[in-house]
């Protein structure tokens, strides 16, 4: 110290040329938050790993935001044309103003209820906003300029707007907080010190300690990405101003002291540094090893309080090195104009309460627990993370937000996004299916109000993309195909009646027949010719002649009977073959239809057997397997070229019978002219020979027709033995229908168990179809391999109902890839819904985790400096009990008055500690004062020490809760919460825990010690 008093003027200079320094190049902290952003999570956060694999779908970069148009009665057609107008005008100056992907409700009338309130109050517009390494306000005042002729109300709002008035009013916040702080350190010090010169001192030090501090800070973020938040500065001002105000009460409470006792001023600086400057030692040490332990922390915004380590670290040198420079230049004129060189005066109420309570020690301690005890039992921790609510009505974005909130509901304003990434693309059957199973486990959840993912893009289901629709189609399928082939089967058997009754066998025979009548023609001809050529010549035998005649018209009788019945037969051949051609051209083409269909059954009884794990073991699914087998195998040979050829056959056949009744037709024809040629002959031989000729001519075209005959009948006999082999066939197809038609009976019941079950499956041509791209497009990445979900919750993104809602959306999820082809992605979901539980998770974590760790430091580093356990012991619960008292008072406050939903988030973690870290100091003040006596009975050195340090530490609480209290005019909720649990956990240490407790704890330690060592002593005299 006296080197330090020695080279107190180059200290100075130091001082004084590194605050110019590095004030002059200092980052601005606050540009720096706005465009990096608070971050309260983790990388490895699902909600921030959500966040990047949503970023990989993102055709542009940027964020989300909202222009709010609102009018109290509802928005006129005027009011529209001119947003329209000025919607068209932002638009067009999209690249001026960064931004892409503008969505209203005039351009896109799809998504008009969606943009524009039920009541026509609300008007939407969205954005995707990219900074560009541009202010938040600039950005503003250029929207502004467009807004300002609109004539309606108009709100900016959206995360970054959000922020960014989130971040102005924390530093309004700040800087009202500082100069508050200024003036209420400057009267508190003036009361107490009775002088104008010693508070000017006191904050001077400080403010060198702080701009040193921050400017160190600010080059370590800019320069090294030191984590930076909102309450960076806050803390520093707190903390620095708070306990720097404090060791300098405590220094010059020393330095007065001893300048009072006749000490010079170099003998007195030095005196208060081995006394009060050891103890302010071991303060910052414990205010070091608290805000350092946030390293171990997983929130990014607890780490920032590593800042107040820096803050401490230049505190402590600053007042080892500038603060005896001020007592060294200014001496006893340091409290001027108080003239009083007297020390501090004793706490009369330390002093009193103190005696109460090593005396009464049982009592006192009964009546602390029971307090404290009470605020524990009753201890509930309930945090808000709705950092809009924070903000409340007064900026702009969170009133605008408010208002859609209002008005289209908080859940459809802030909805979440489940995005899910794979290895391999999700544009398949076996990917859909998972997707589609998944949102509907969601869907069920009872939280969640709404899900649109690739597989129901407008929230519900698509039926044709399920199989349990799809099983259903089959099944009426099946049903008409088994009619179907019942009937076919019908068919079949009254054809082949037919094919067997029409006799086509004899069709040779008849062709024989034909021939042989042929020849006796023939020779019948020639005789005729030879009669002809008799009668010419004048042969005179006219009685054989006659006889001759008469068997001939014997033999013609006999022919025509014969030719009679050739042509019944036809006829009925013909007749019976038409009907078996209708019934065979019927089943000809119900086979084709039936043949086309089987492809597609078969590729949905295969996805069938996919989706339904136990298929291979289940021997309705197998018979139904098989039987859809059986029938394309049985119809394979049955083709349209085959019917074709078929066809042509029948057609041939048909021409057959017809040319066949044309020849005998004419046959007949000609037998009835020769019957009456040869009546001719009979009545006059002398007409004779031109009767005879008559026949011989009539003859030939007999004899002509049974050579065509004899042609056609051939070629009947060779298609009717075709066709016959076809009905063979037909007569085998009809037997495998029967079994086919029994075994698709079965394969309905089997069918019928999949009408409830809701399996997604998408058939081919509609995955690749135009109608389906779209779906794909908004909720697939353009490599297919990243999927998401909207999901609209029914309750507040921010509140603990959403909270569970999403911890049972992310079981889903979990449960619901398990054991599929997507078992291996990641997932996560996006939103300020899964922040907050991320948030909630996380700081639930890191508070029990800085409970553990730092409770510790400062039990070790009390046992270090008191050299006494159960004091350590004691001192350590009493900052516990005062922690879980100030937040039963600021639970009963802001929750059960106020009627807010919990406490931010952030009070809980940062109460604790500088409840912890500074209610600590006053511990030590008291324990060191307390070893100063050390030749008095415990209980009497405690209330010694009670009335020489009470005022200090009673104007030290002062000093550091009217520091706090001037959080509480920001405008931020969390600051005023921080606010009221600091100064409550200061206020029920100080007066409680130091005041009660802790000398009544020592008072009944030193007596059970002492009655010890008496029953000790009575034992060894016995």
């Amino acid at each position: 110290m006296k080197t330090i008093i020695k080279s107190r003027w180059a200290i100075f200079s130091i001082w004084l040329l590194a605050t110019v320094l590095l004030t002059i190049s200092q980052p601005d902290i606050n540009s720096i938050l706005q465009q990096r952003g608070q971050s309260p999570l983790p990388d490895n956060s699902p909600s921030v790993v959500a966040d990047s694999i949503k970023k990989k779908m993102e055709s542009s970069e940027g964020t989300n935001n909202l222009i709010v148009f609102y009018s109290q009665n509802g928005l006129s057609n005027e009011e529209m044309n001119r947003i329209d107008d000025t919607v068209k005008d932002i638009t067009a100056s999209s690249s001026k103003l960064g931004i892409e992907k503008v969505v209203d409700p005039f351009s896109n009338p799809d998504v008009k209820n969606s943009l524009i309130s039920a009541d026509g109050t609300t008007l939407m517009v969205s954005f995707k906003l990219n900074k560009l390494d541009r202010k938040v306000d600039d950005i503003k005042a250029a929207f502004e300029s467009k807004l300002k002729n609109v004539g309606v109300e108009y709100y900016l709002t959206g995360q970054d707007f959000i922020a960014n008035d989130y971040v102005n009013a924390s530093v309004s916040g700040i800087e009202k907080s500082a100069i508050l702080t200024v003036f209420f350190i400057l009267i508190i010090l003036i009361i107490m010190f009775r002088s104008v010169v010693t508070p000017v001192v006191s904050l001077l030090t400080v403010a060198f300690s702080y701009l040193v501090s921050i400017g160190i800070a600010a080059q370590l973020i800019d320069k090294a990405n030191f984590p930076v938040t909102t309450l960076t500065q806050i803390l520093l001002v707190m903390i620095l101003f708070g306990i720097g105000t404090d060791y300098n009460i405590l220094l010059f409470n020393r330095f007065k002291e001893e300048l009072s006792h006749g000490s010079s001023t170099d003998e007195a600086i030095i005196q208060t540094y081995k006394t009060a400057g050891k103890t302010i030692a071991f303060s910052v040490l414990t205010i070091l090893i608290a805000f350092f332990s946030l390293i171990f922390s997983e929130s990014p915004i607890y780490k920032s309080g590593i800042v107040v380590v820096i803050g401490a670290a230049i505190l402590l040198l600053q007042i080892m090195t500038l603060t005896p420079f001020s007592m060294k230049v200014l001496g006893k004129r340091i409290f001027w104009p108080s003239k009083s060189a007297d020390g501090h005066n004793e706490s009369k109420l330390w002093g009193k309460v103190s005696t109460f309570s090593t005396k009464r020690s049982l009592f006192s301690i009964m009546v602390v627990v029971i307090i404290i005890g009470a605020t524990v039992f009753f201890y509930q921790q309930k945090l808000s993370f709705d950092q809009i609510g924070e903000l409340g009505d007064s900026h702009p974005s969170s009133k605008g937000f408010g208002i859609v909130a209002e008005h289209f509901g908080k859940g459809e304003a802030i909805s979440s996004t489940l995005v899910l990434e794979s290895n391999g693309t999700l544009d398949n059957n076996d990917a859909l299916s998972v997707i589609d199973k998944i949102t509907e486990n969601i869907k069920n959840i009872d939280g969640v109000k709404q899900v649109a993912s690739v597989t129901q893009p407008r929230g519900t289901q698509i039926d044709n993309f399920y199989i349990s629709n799809q099983m259903t189609a089959v099944t009426k399928g099946l049903t008409t195909m088994q009619d179907g082939l019942n009937k076919m089967g019908t068919g079949f058997g009254e054809g082949q009646a037919k094919l067997d009754s029409a006799d086509f066998s004899k069709i040779d025979e008849m062709v024989d027949g034909t021939a042989k009548l042929h020849d006796a023609m023939s020779a019948l001809t020639s005789g005729l010719s030879q009669l002809q050529a008799g009668l010419a010549d004048g042969t005179d035998d006219s009685a054989t002649i006659s006889n001759g005649i008469v068997a001939i018209e014997k033999n013609l009788s006999t022919m025509s009977s014969g030719l009679k019945t050739l042509i019944d037969n036809y006829s009925a051949m013909q007749t019976g073959f038409k009907e078996t051609g209708r019934y065979y051209q019927d089943v000809t083409n119900a086979l084709l239809g039936i043949k086309a269909t089987l492809p597609q059954m078969q590729s949905m009884v295969a996805a069938l057997g996919d989706s339904y794990t136990n298929s291979k073991n289940d021997p309705n699914y197998s018979g139904l397997k098989n039987s859809i087998d059986s029938l394309i195998s049985t119809l394979k040979d049955i083709t349209p070229e085959g019917v074709n050829a078929l066809n042509s056959r029948y057609n041939a056949i048909t021409a057959g019978f017809g040319e066949a009744n044309k020849n005998l037709t004419i046959m007949s024809a000609g037998l009835s002219q020769m019957a009456v040629g040869l009546n001719k002959v009979n009545s006059g031989l002398t007409k004779a020979s031109k009767g005879v000729g008559t026949i011989v001519t009539n003859m030939n075209s007999v004899t002509e027709g049974l050579d065509k005959m004899k042609s056609g009948q051939r070629q009947l006999a060779s298609g009717l033995n075709n066709f016959s082999s076809f009905g063979t066939q037909l007569s085998d197809v009809s037997t495998a229908l029967k079994d086919i038609s029994g075994g698709l009976e079965k394969s309905k019941d089997f069918l019928s168990q999949y009408n409830k079950e809701k399996t997604f499956h998408i058939p081919a041509e509609a995955l690749t179809s135009g109608d389906f791209k779209p779906a794909l497009d908004t909720f697939m990445s353009s490599d297919r391999t990243v999927t998401k979900m909207i999901i609209v919750l029914k309750y507040d993104p921010y509140s603990m109902d959403a909270i569970n809602t999403i911890q049972e959306i992310n079981t889903a999820v979990t449960n619901g890839v398990k054991g599929t082809v997507l078992s291996d992605a990641r997932f996560g979901v996006a939103g300020p819904s899964s922040t907050t539980n991320d948030m909630n998770d996380v700081l639930n974590r890191d508070l029990t985790r800085m409970i553990i760790i730092v409770l510790t430091g400062i039990f070790l580093v009390l046992l270090f400096i008191i050299r006494s356990f159960w004091t350590s012991i004691f001192i350590t619960i009493s900052l516990v009990g005062s922690y879980f008292a100030a937040i039963f008072v600021s639970n009963t406050i802001f929750i059960q008055i106020m009627h807010y939903t919990g406490l931010s988030s952030f009070v809980p973690f940062f109460s604790f500690i500088i409840i912890a870290a500074l209610g600590v100091d006053y511990s030590i003040f008291l324990m060191m004062r307390f070893k100063e006596y050390k030749h008095l009975p415990p209980k009497d050195a405690i209330v010694k020490a009670s009335k020489q340090i009470g005022g200090v530490v009673m104007s030290a609480v002062i000093i550091l809760g009217g520091t706090f209290a001037t959080l509480m005019p920001s405008g931020l909720l969390l600051l005023s919460e921080l606010a009221v649990t600091v100064i409550a956990g200061l206020a029920i240490l100080c007066f409680i825990m130091l005041l009660v407790f802790l000398p009544a704890m020592i008072s009944l330690v030193n007596k059970i010690t002492k009655l010890g060592l008496e029953n000790n002593e009575k034992d060894c005299s016995l």
